[in-house]
């Protein structure tokens, strides 16, 4: 099976709004404290799950808002193809631009541990590969992010049905180009709430592997509340179909993805 990897499942399956509840309160298009868990299939097998949560930290004496993801396959599933890999972004509160970002990959015999940081006065990003001590300095736009801050973020619009966006998105050692296409509304019927969740329907494509698959392959649909979560994505891959379901919603709040779960 090829890389089932969180370069794939981190953007299909994080997370597509809330108060900051810290001395300076700021308004987050997420709410501090939410934990989102969503189970991982290939083939209609449950493979793996992934939880994604919302922190305040502090980095360099400020702080910051951490954006953590780990995704670890099943027990049984380990002998075929084993993941355990964990996603840090910290952000800062105001912009919700990244500050420095780590990933931490444990994927069948490949692994990878790598720390961006993020310059918006140079308008540069220093890339370093921890292992390796390989280092790349580049040029990002005003608005670049790193793919699980960029994810975040996107849960501050509101988007229409029939139309395109374009977003800067920084992935293995480059800047890259992310379009989003919506289509039309669906009800989407979720393990843990007894209610459909309408949500909109999006296809994404990049010009880069491992992340979104390209030509249409992708498909993920968004929540029409004002939380903007991912409810289901479906993937096209070589050996099969990979799809990301939302099991629950964790945390503050008094919404339907709080009040409304079956326990």
């Amino acid at each position: 099976m090829k890389k089932l990897s969180v370069r794939i499942v981190l953007a299909i399956c994080c997370v597509w709004t809330g108060w900051i509840s810290s001395g300076s309160a700021q308004k987050l298009p997420f709410p501090i404290g939410e934990e989102l868990i969503y189970t991982i299939t290939w083939n209609a097998i449950p493979v793996a799950w992934s939880k994604s949560v919302t922190q305040m930290d502090t980095y360099e004496g400020r702080p910051v808002v951490a954006l953590r993801m780990t995704t670890e396959t099943y027990a049984f599933f380990d002998h075929i193809y084993k993941v355990v890999d964990f996603h840090e972004s910290l952000i800062d509160p105001e912009t919700l631009l990244p500050i420095r970002y780590v990933a931490n990959i444990r994927e069948g015999s490949y692994s990878s541990h790598e720390v961006t940081t993020f310059d918006y006065t140079t308008m540069q990003a220093h890339h370093r590969q921890m292992g390796s001590g390989v280092e790349k300095t580049y040029t990002i736009k005003p608005d670049a992010r790193d793919i699980l801050s960029q994810l975040y973020f996107l849960r501050s619009i509101e988007l229409k049905p029939n139309s395109k966006s374009q977003y800067s998105v920084m992935t293995d050692e480059k800047v890259y180009d992310l379009f989003l296409t919506t289509l039309g509304i669906k009800s989407i019927s979720l393990p843990k709430y007894v209610e459909d969740v309408a949500s909109i329907e999006v296809k994404p494509e990049a010009s880069f592997d491992g992340l979104f698959v390209k030509n249409g392959k992708a498909t993920v649909w968004i929540s029409r509340d004002s939380r903007h979560l991912m409810t289901l994505a479906r993937l096209s891959v070589p050996f099969g179909r990979v799809s990301v379901t939302l099991s629950e919603v964790n945390g503050p709040g008094d919404d339907f993805w709080i009040t409304k779960k079956e326990q």
